[in-house]
C-alpha cells in the first residue's frame, strides 16, 4: 500500500513550544547525571556503613584493593571503585543511545521520549527508597537505560530547526546541558543533609534530592503528553515502508564508524577521544577538590554551580553569536586549547584551606581559574560538535546520526573515569590531569580535517 504523502509542518508556536519540552528533557537528564557527582564520596562511605562487620560487598571489593597513603584525609581507594560505579550510568547510555535514535527515526520522536521519561521517573522512584547498595545500583540501571533519549531530543531539535540556525538550536541543548549541571550537582550537594534522619522511614540519606529530580522527571513527562507535537515529518520516517533501512537490522553500536559519511565518522572519533579524557577530569574532580581543599558535598555542590554557570554564558552568549562568524570548526578547537590549561591548571594547583578559597582571594586561585577554562571548554566543543554532525546528515539520518555521536560521548564516558581513576590510585592527581592535557592534542589536531558545512536552507 503506497504512503500517504502528507508533510507535517511546524508552525512558530509549535516549534517554541517542542523546543522548551526538549530543553526540560535534556535538562533533567542532566540532573539525574550530574546529581551524583558531589555525593559520591559521602555515598561510598554510607554504603559501607549500612554493611555489618564489613561483610558486605562494598566493604569485600574495597579489601581487595591494596591500601594507599591517604591523601589529605581521602582514602584513594574510594576513588578507583567510584570511578568503576560511575562508568555504570554511561555505559548504559552508549548502548541504549543508538537505539532510542534509530527507534525515533522509525515511530516518532515523542512516542519515544514518553517512553523513556517514564522509565527515568522509575528509576528516581527506585532511588527514594534505595536503603542498600544493590537498590542504588537498580535505581542507576534503570535511569541509565532511560537517558540514552538525549540522542532523541537532540533529533527532534533538528527537526525544529533550519540548517542555518542549526547551531542556534544545539547551543540550546548546550544550554540544557548547563543548567543540569548547575541544578543537578547543586541539588546533591546542597540538600544532602536534608534527608540525614530520614532511614527511619526506610529511606536514605540522599532521598531528598531523589524526590526532587522524581518531581522534576514526572513534570516533563506531562508536558510531553499535553504540549509536544511530533516533529519528524512522515516523508522522513520509516513507518510504513516496506523494507526498512538495512542500518535498522545492525546492532546500531557496531555501526559508530561505518556511517558512510567521512566527516561524521571523523566528528565521533573527535568527540570520543575528547570526552574520554574530559570525563575523567570530570569524575575525579570532587574527589581533586576533596584532597585539594578539604570540600564535602555542600562546598562540591558550590564548586558545580560556578562550572555550570560558566558553561551557560559561554553556551548561551557566545556561541549563539559567534558560531555564524567564526564557525563551529574554529569554535571546537578553541574550546580544545581550553581544556589543556584547564587540566594543566588543575593539575598544579596547591592545597588551599577550605575557608581561604572562598575568601576575597577566591578570584585569585588557580584553582578557581582552572574550573572556569573547564567550563569554557565544554561550553564551546560539546554544541559545537553536535551542529557539525547535524549540518553533515541529511533529514532521514539526523537521529541515527547524532545518536552515534551520543553513544561516542557515553562511550567516553564510560572509559574516561576508569582510567582517570586508576592513574589518580596508582600515581597521583597530578599526572592524570597532566597526562590528559597531552592527550588533548590529538582531537586539536582531528578538528584540521574537519570539513566546515554548508548551511543553507
Amino acid at each position: 500500500m503506497p504512503k500517504k504523502n502528507h508533510t507535517r509542518s511546524v508552525t512558530s508556536s509549535n516549534a517554541k513550544t517542542g523546543l522548551g519540552v526538549v530543553f526540560l528533557t535534556i535538562f533533567i537528564d542532566l540532573v539525574g547525571f550530574s546529581i551524583i557527582f558531589p555525593l559520591f564520596p559521602d555515598m561510598l562511605d554510607y554504603y559501607i556503613g549500612k554493611e555489618a562487620n564489613g561483610e558486605g560487598f562494598l566493604s569485600k571489593m574495597l579489601s581487595r584493593i591494596p591500601d594507599q597513603p591517604l591523601a589529605a584525609g581521602l582514602d584513594v581507594r574510594t576513588v578507583l571503585f567510584g570511578g568503576i560505579l560511575g562508568s555504570l550510568y554511561s555505559l548504559l547510555q552508549f548502548i541504549f543511545s543508538p537505539i532510542w535514535g534509530g527507534l525515533s527515526d522509525r515511530i516518532g520522536r515523542r512516542r519515544v521520549l514518553q517512553y523513556t521519561v517514564a522509565s527515568t521517573a522509575v528509576g528516581y522512584l527506585i532511588w527514594v527508597f534505595s536503603g542498600n547498595f544493590w537498590l542504588l545500583v537498580l535505581s542507576r540501571v534503570t535511569a541509565g537505560i532511560a537517558s540514552g533519549n538525549i540522542a532523541v531530543a537532540t533529533a527532534a531539535v533538528a527537526d525544529l530547526t533550519s540548517r542555518k540556525n542549526r547551531s542556534k538550536g544545539m547551543a540550546l541543548v548546550g544550554i540544557a546541558f548547563g543548567l543540569g549541571f548547575v541544578v543537578g550537582p547543586a541539588i546533591g550537594g546542597v540538600s544532602a543533609g536534608l534527608s540525614a534522619d530520614w532511614d527511619k522511614f526506610g529511606l536514605n540519606p540522599f532521598s531528598f534530592p531523589a524526590l526532587i529530580s522524581l518531581g522534576l522527571a514526572l513534570t516533563n513527562l506531562f508536558q510531553i503528553q499535553k504540549y509536544f507535537k511530533e516533529t519528524l515529518s512522515t516523508e522522513n520516517t520509516n513507518v510504513g515502508n516496506a523494507t526498512p533501512s538495512s542500518d535498522l537490522g545492525r546492532y546500531p553500536v557496531f555501526s559508530l564508524l561505518r556511517t558512510g559519511a567521512r566527516p561524521v565518522v571523523l566528528l565521533c572519533l573527535l568527540h570520543l577521544i575528547f570526552f574520554t579524557v574530559f570525563s575523567g577530569m570530570e569524575f575525579t574532580l570532587t574527589f581533586l577538590a576533596k584532597e585539594r581543599l578539604g570540600f564535602d558535598a555542600k562546598f562540591n555542590g558550590y564548586m558545580f554551580i560556578v562550572i555550570g554557570v560558566t558553561m551557560i554564558i559561554v553556551q548561551g552568549v557566545i556561541v549563539r553569536r559567534l558560531a555564524k562568524p567564526v564557525g563551529e570548526k574554529k569554535l571546537t578547537a578553541t574550546g580544545i586549547l581550553f581544556a589543556m590549561a584547564a587540566f594543566w591548571l588543575l593539575a598544579t594547583a596547591p592545597s588551599v584551606d577550605v575557608k581561604e578559597f572562598f575568601s576575597s582571594a577566591f578570584f585569585n586561585s588557580q584553582f578557581m581559574w582552572g574550573l572556569v577554562c573547564m567550563s569554557c571548554a565544554i561550553g564551546l566543543v560539546s554544541p559545537c560538535i553536535s551542529a557539525l554532525v547535524s549540518l553533515h546528515s541529511s533529514p532521514q539520518q539526523q537521529g541515527r546520526n547524532l545518536g552515534l555521536l551520543r553513544s561516542a560521548g557515553a562511550l567516553a564516558r564510560v572509559i574516561g573515569p576508569i582510567l582517570a581513576a586508576i592513574l589518580y590510585f596508582v600515581q597521583s592527581a597530578g599526572l592524570a590531569y597532566k597526562t590528559g592535557a597531552c592527550i588533548l592534542l590529538l582531537p586539536f589536531a582531528l578538528t584540521m580535517f574537519v570539513k566546515t558545512p554548508t548551511q543553507k536552507n
